[in-house]
């Protein structure tokens, strides 16, 4: 069962695993001399576990709660084996973190292939210069969930300036409670966005937003998506011009228990609603402290 006292808390991992498991702790952990079968023999970094994973079988790289590690150049780190998991023992607060962008702007985490899940990591922005992606959700990748994790900075030079990029044609992707917060008077521009390419099913929920996006927390709009549903978030914007929430005309996108406030004055909660349906949402702009109807005849039961 592998269980072992972690943090005070007794880990039992894994309970069910349908391939092999790997196990992953910067503090004892090697990539070279051990085989990461076992807490005692683990690997120092993710990507040497995920490198020992074989396609379709289900396997999983259990993280350390107190795991640490620095990634830098684009995709450095690589999840990109079908049906592989990467799950981070959280324990309290306690999460294991990944540093993006130590000296490279242009640091990336790529999810490529189907069925991959990613959970209970804690990514900080340190680069300099700002990192432009933190996740690259790369073009075809379905069925991909992230879950659990959070998105953050420590001061707001070393930003991660877009949080989870969807390319082009990724099908049934879900982000749900994750934690995307940034320091205001930064450079973010958005948590999660969309390329222009038709998506489909993709789903946000119970996921928190606070923060300064000067295009919006969920960028959306670059194309239309096929039946998307967002549930259960909340959603503050504090740049002085960014929505919540930009959509594209030809979405029909569920909205369901929304919470929303945009700071600027010139912008809505939520741009453009005008093929979507929301049920009990509530939605202000802060600054004028006013109710958003957003001038569509689709936005139901919205109140302030």
């Amino acid at each position: 069962m592998q269980s072992r006292w972690l943090g005070g808390s007794l880990q039992m991992v894994p309970p069910i695993v349908a391939g092999s498991a790997f196990f992953v702790d910067s503090n004892v952990g090697s990539d070279t001399g051990n085989s990461g079968t076992n807490w005692d023999d683990a690997l120092a970094t993710i990507n040497a576990a995920v490198n020992k994973f074989t396609a379709d079988k289900g396997d999983v790289a259990y993280v350390h709660p107190a795991h640490t590690e620095t990634l830098s150049g684009a995709a450095a780190l690589d999840i990109d084996v079908d049906s592989g998991s990467v799950i981070g023992i959280v324990i309290g607060n306690q999460k294991p973190t990944v540093t993006i962008g130590g000296t490279d702007a242009a640091t990336t985490v790529e999810i490529n292939g189907d069925k991959i899940l990613l959970k209970g990591i804690r990514f900080v922005g340190g680069d300099t210069d700002g990192s432009t992606t933190c996740i690259n959700i790369a073009a075809g990748s379905d069925y991909v969930t992230i879950e659990d994790c959070d998105f953050t900075e420590t001061v707001n030079t070393a930003e991660l300036l877009g949080c989870i990029d969807i390319a082009a044609t990724c099908d049934w992707t879900t982000i749900r409670r994750c934690v995307f917060q940034n320091l205001l008077s930064g450079d973010n521009t958005h948590a999660i966005k969309t390329a222009s390419t038709t998506h489909d099913f993709l789903v946000i929920e119970d996921c928190t937003f606070f923060g300064d996006w000067s295009d919006a927390p969920l960028d959306l709009d670059a194309g239309a998506i096929v039946q998307p549903l967002l549930r259960n978030c909340t959603i503050i914007n504090l740049d002085a011009t960014g929505a919540c929430v930009k959509l594209n005309s030809a979405t029909k996108c569920i909205m369901v228990g929304l919470r929303v406030a945009s700071a600027g004055a010139a912008a809505y909660p939520i741009a453009d609603v005008s093929a979507s349906y929301q049920i009990d949402g509530h939605g202000c702009e802060v600054g004028a402290e006013t109710v958003a109807l957003l001038g569509s005849a689709t936005v139901t039961s919205w109140a302030s």
